[in-house]
């Protein structure tokens, strides 16, 4: 099921990792003296944040058995770092007018990206469907509603210790304007990227780490409450992001095993991953009736998912195993396996019978492309 291994990273790029986090480690121990001798206090309090905050990939390690990713730790950390020297130690926030300016307006872009990735995980994972108009309300309102916590936050400390981070009402005005101008950047370009069809790259990034760390992203928090999960997306009926096939391989109505259960199956997954994204149930008739992959006669669970994972390699190639889970949930008394595609940020096709077929969602179908339309198509999508 490709679970990311519990292993600390090894290698060069690992040393390289340990070397930045170690020497912001000491450059904040640094601070911490430094402030700590010289009385600033509202460094002091920055610097030890940053410190544990540089703790929390190893306490995740140790707890949840979770690998954060390398990149986001050091851009975090970096961060912590720029906001403390260059804004507190070196009095950039005196001697440049537009500095407090650029760390909020940062501040806002990332809590809109986290936002959008947010989205995308409840989107993908089953627990909402929602239009890309939601998805900009949802991730403007996220990130606007974070910097104005963060503005009431530095109130509180002003009034409590006298750190002196807001210089009155005007102030607080333009942090507030700019925090919503970020937040609308942001939100217009997930926006307009879902309707291509397309993925930030740093909201796929953390939703591809999420998903190698599935506990993170599974609406499934037990087998309890699987059936339920299941009910819930059979009874939305088949749409242009849900479809429902009774089996993988087995042709019911012969009951030999067919080639074209296969081809039904992965042509949908292709047309999800050229066109919006979308969900596929096998193991669920057309009319939402249980009737299981257990008629695909695998002796178990591993079989089966070792089957579908050769399925997708040869057929549709590495390249789009990135945008494709899958779990087997119970439903109703039998077993059904859920496909989650994301879209894809370059094309796929499905290699058949010495071809290669380009496939589409149109309505509640998978539609197959060929000649000028495919070229229309791909330069429109992937250009």
């Amino acid at each position: 099921m490709g679970y990311k291994s519990d292993e600390p990273e090894k290698g060069s790029a690992g040393f390289v990792h340990i070397v930045i986090v170690n020497f912001i480690r000491l450059v904040l121990i640094l601070t911490l003296l430094f402030a700590f001798f010289k009385g600033r206090n509202l460094i002091l309090v920055m610097a030890f944040l940053g410190l544990v905050m540089t703790f929390i990939p190893t306490l995740s390690r140790i707890f949840f058995r979770k690998d954060l990713p390398a990149s986001l730790e050091i851009i975090t950390f970096l961060f912590v770092f720029g906001l403390l020297l260059f804004g507190s130690v070196r009095g950039m926030y005196a001697g440049f007018w537009w500095w407090d300016v650029l760390l909020t307006f940062g501040a806002a872009i990332a809590l809109g990206f986290i936002g959008l990735t947010i989205f995308h995980i409840l989107d993908k994972s089953g627990c909402v469907k929602s239009s890309p108009a939601i998805v900009l309300f949802f991730t403007f309102c996220f990130a606007f509603s974070l910097g104005a916590l963060w503005e009431l936050f530095e109130f509180m400390i002003d009034t409590l210790f006298g750190f002196g981070l807001q210089l009155g009402l005007v102030d607080t005005m333009k942090d507030l304007a700019v925090n919503f101008l970020g937040a609308l950047i942001v939100s217009l370009s997930g926006f307009l990227r879902l309707r291509s069809g397309k993925n930030d790259f740093f909201s796929l990034s953390l939703f591809n780490f999420l998903n190698d760390n599935f506990n993170f992203a599974n609406p499934r928090k037990s087998e309890a409450l699987a059936p339920n999960y299941i009910e819930g997306i059979v009874m939305e009926k088949e749409s242009e992001r849900l479809e429902f096939k009774s089996t993988l391989r087995r042709n019911l109505h012969t009951g030999d095993f067919d080639k074209n259960m296969e081809h039904a199956v992965l042509k949908t997954i292709v047309a999800y991953l050229n066109s919006r994204g979308g969900s596929l149930l096998v193991g669920v008739g057309d009319a939402g009736e249980a009737i299981g992959v257990e008629e695909d006669q695998f002796p178990s669970k591993d079989k089966l998912e070792l089957y579908f994972a050769s399925m997708l390699k040869n057929q549709l190639g590495n390249g789009a195993l990135p945008y494709i889970r899958y779990e087997v949930y119970p439903y109703k008394g039998k077993s059904v396996l859920k496909i989650d595609c994301l879209p894809s940020d370059k094309r796929i096709f499905l290699k058949w019978a010495d071809q290669e077929e380009f496939y589409i969602r149109h309505g509640p179908s998978s539609l197959r492309l060929s000649g000028g339309d495919l070229i229309d198509y791909v330069q429109h999508r992937f250009g």
